[in-house]
């Protein structure tokens, strides 16, 4: 069995919690969600599975929607300064990734501790902040630091409200997470963001949403605007200037393989991103049997892919190795 690391986990600690609904009054969240923070039964789980070190991230990213500032900040550094206490205790376990769910002069601030001060591997960031796209003017400090740091931005998707109806079957999870991806990854291309930062790291979630199956479909939207300008006026006007074609962009991003088991997604994913740019990751511990399902549904579909077992290796854990070390 190769090495395997998981690229996509989410835990909280207990004392998270306790401050978080003690002392900050949160109430966001319903009943006590021991098995976020079950360590004993997480390392169990990695063992029985053979994985052999988990990326921890904050899991829970709706409780920062519409949360006030300064609120959101004290939060926000509770939270990393908790999830590099848990890799502090676990080093052969866990590599910790910061949260920073806004963007101001004081979440920049506290970018630079987690990387600087707290030596963690990257940042998650939401695939939008308040219903506000990534390619909004005040995230872009934030682009330039990570790029000129050389660290690596995870990002986890975001709710929002797209129909009064679309919770009433969960669907605004279910498919609106994957959704908010692609539309935060195709606001990083055609805002221009990617092509001001072009050493720019992404990770994106849920094997990239929609994009690998949409590839072609990039690709020709974009050369239909081109060739009939005059019908698409709006797109002139509000996109940035490439100097790629549209498709070379999103093929820089990296994906997750967290697609719940499935090979012929892998497969499409590893066909669209360029070599390297697909990674393990499960969700853990979010699936039936709290996250052992998905971690062996996940471990088999990479088994299936059809790929050789060097780009499995890869997959497994060189090439998150590549963009973390």
């Amino acid at each position: 069995m190769p090495e395997i690391v998981d690229g996509y986990t989410h835990v909280l600690t207990e004392r998270f919690f306790e401050d978080l609904t003690e002392q900050f009054g949160f109430q966001g969240l319903s009943g006590r969600p021991e098995f976020l923070w079950d360590i004993e039964q997480r390392k169990q789980d990695m063992a029985d599975y053979g994985v052999d070190k988990q990326i921890i991230t904050l899991a829970l990213p709706t409780m920062f929607q519409g949360m006030d500032h300064d609120l959101a900040l004290d939060i926000t550094r509770l939270a990393n300064d908790e999830i590099r206490r848990l890799a502090e205790e676990h080093p052969d376990d866990f590599i910790p990734v910061a949260t920073i769910p806004k963007v101001s002069e004081e979440f920049l601030a506290e970018f630079d501790r987690c990387v600087d001060d707290l030596d963690m591997a990257g940042v998650q960031i939401f695939s939008n902040v308040d219903g506000r796209p990534l390619d909004d003017d005040r995230f872009w400090p934030l682009y330039e630091r990570a790029e000129a740091t050389d660290t690596p931005l995870w990002i986890h998707p975001q709710l929002w409200e797209w129909y009064d109806w679309a919770s009433e079957y969960m669907e605004h999870r279910l498919f609106g997470w994957p959704f908010d991806t692609t539309l935060a990854l195709s606001r990083l291309v055609f805002g221009g963001v990617m092509e001001a930062y072009p050493d720019l790291q992404i990770v994106s979630h849920h094997g990239g949403g929609m994009v690998p199956y949409y590839g072609s479909r990039i690709e020709m939207f974009y050369q239909q605007r081109f060739a009939y300008p005059e019908n698409y006026p709006g797109f002139h006007e509000n996109a940035a200037s490439l100097s790629e074609p549209a498709e070379e962009y999103f093929k820089k991003f990296y994906a997750d393989t967290a697609v719940s088991g499935s090979a012929p997604a892998l497969d499409c994913a590893a066909s669209f991103f360029n070599d390297g740019n697909v990674i393990f990751g499960t969700d853990y511990p979010f699936s039936p049997e709290r996250g052992r399902r998905t971690v062996d549904v996940t471990i088999d579909a990479v088994e299936r892919m059809n790929v050789d077992e060097d780009t499995q290796a890869d997959i497994f854990a060189d090439n998150l190795s590549g963009l973390i070390d």
